[in-house]
């Protein structure tokens, strides 16, 4: 099962647990193959930049380190412009299209999470992925 983790996912696993640590530790695990491309491993670094500054007292999970060392590398040929009212979550999308993934997996309620699919990947969040890796 191949994925594409959006920023909101990688860095809430970085500094909580809970779903988004779950599917991380799932590739980790060897459960799922993950993908990034260049502009959205930047993303992972910036944002996890950020936030260890914003949270000092944590100690994080370098998953944006994992997933720079072990994910699929992708470089998107095709665009998505207009797929979504937040032209920031283009890069995500056109990672998934690149990737042939099967699922984006996403915080995202606003924007992506109301898409549900996009040119054939299915956008799901966290807790989904997990009822699919792991059915009950």
């Amino acid at each position: 099962m191949k994925v594409v983790f959006d920023t909101n996912v990688v860095v809430s696993a970085c500094f909580w647990r809970g779903n988004p640590f779950g599917c991380l530790s799932a590739w980790a695990r060897g459960e799922l193959i993950a993908s990034v491309s260049p502009q959205l491993l930047s993303e992972y670094f910036e944002t996890f930049e950020e936030l260890t500054t914003r949270y000092p007292g944590r100690k994080p999970v370098p998953w944006p380190h994992a997933l720079a060392q072990s994910a699929e590398m992708v470089f998107p040929f095709d665009r998505a412009r207009g797929a979504t009212p937040d032209p920031d979550d283009e890069m995500v999308l056109e990672c998934a299209l690149a990737a042939e993934a099967d699922f984006l997996v996403s915080g995202d309620k606003k924007h992506l999470l109301k898409l549900r699919e996009f040119e054939g990947t299915k956008i799901v969040s966290c807790a989904e992925l997990l009822a699919r890796i792991n059915p009950a």
